[in-house]
């Protein structure tokens, strides 16, 4: 074979094998990540014939459609709403809602099998019967902890008061994800007049919105929690980044940077604004430095694309809200 001939057919092997490669153009083979809002759901203690209610949601913040079943096979729990084959796109979520339902005394366990790769939730409940005569009261009846940056913590409390004329049988839990209850959790019998007072803190390492359900006990509402926590800094975090395209853009000017990206309207694409909170596929910010062909040409104008660890970083923040902060 002639040297040239060999050289050829090199080239265009090479040209081809890297035809999918990243700082080319789209990546070569799209994956899903999924991420869940627990990995356990404690449904506490509950009335007998009585039910309770928890979610968990899926979130894929993959490059590729995020699939699976969600499913569960025990009769104490049934899936309410979210159930069956699910197909999750990029930067999607899925909230899958279950009810447990113990038609007797004792303890139920079972899990929710969301297929591969996202896996199973363990579910845990009992079925338990409250004193005659006993009342309570709850304040407050719920906690938000507001938006806390990853690494960040914070301590709530709320009080379960005994108001009837018999002991308030309660059995305290709930830990789940970011939310850990400090002190008061645990089974005890509240004598009429008496109280325990809770304490929770939010202590998130991973971003986005969280949520919580403390079960209290049988008959007692659930006190719901909340919070939000972010990974990823605007200023410290974004805008460095954003640098790579000031040749064209102002995205990386400290006054008016977050200004153009997430008010100011474009007409070329629609929505019309270059970024949209919790939104990928609508954002043209994401879209034009994934090379989505979506919104037209790669950013930076020529290319290559942006690093990886660039991209999640931008990701990540949109998904988190895209916050000015």
């Amino acid at each position: 074979m002639r040297p040239s001939r060999h050289l050829a057919i090199v080239v265009i092997a090479t040209a081809l094998a890297c035809s999918g490669c990243s700082d080319l153009g789209r990546p070569l083979r799209p994956l899903p990540q999924p991420l869940l809002s627990a990995e356990t759901l404690d449904f506490g203690a509950v009335t007998a014939a009585d039910s309770a209610f928890r979610e968990v949601t899926v979130t894929n913040a993959g490059t590729g459609a995020l699939l699976g079943n969600a499913q569960v096979s025990c009769p104490e729990y049934a899936i309410v709403s979210g159930g069956g084959p699910f197909s999750i796109p990029p930067g999607g979520s899925l909230t899958i809602r279950l009810r447990f339902h113990p038609a007797a005394e004792g303890a139920f366990s079972c899990d929710l099998d969301l297929g591969f790769p996202s896996g199973r939730v363990a579910l845990s409940g009992s079925g338990a019967l409250q004193t005659p005569g006993a009342r309570w009261i709850v304040l407050p009846d719920s906690l938000d902890f507001g938006v806390l940056a990853a690494g960040e913590t914070a301590t709530r409390t709320f009080t379960i008061f005994s108001v009837g004329t018999a002991p308030l049988n309660v059995n305290v839990s709930g830990s789940c994800g970011a939310f850990q209850i400090l002190s008061g959790d645990g089974a005890a019998a509240i004598p009429p007049g008496g109280s325990v007072t809770v304490s929770v803190q939010f202590a998130p390492t991973t971003g986005r919105g969280q949520s919580c359900s403390v079960s209290l006990g049988p008959g007692i509402p659930d006190v719901p929690i909340s919070g939000f926590a972010t990974t990823v800094s605007f200023a410290n975090d974004v805008q460095p980044i954003l640098q790579n395209c000031d040749g064209c853009h102002a995205f990386s000017d400290p006054g008016s940077g977050y200004r153009i990206l997430t008010q100011d309207r474009i007409f070329t694409y629609p929505p019309g604004v270059r970024v949209i909170p919790f939104d990928l596929t609508n954002s043209v910010l994401y879209g034009k430095i994934t090379n989505s062909g979506q919104y037209g040409q790669l950013m930076p104008q020529g290319g290559p694309l942006l690093p990886q660890v660039d991209r999640d970083t931008i990701r990540d923040w949109i998904l988190e809200g895209a916050r000015n902060n």
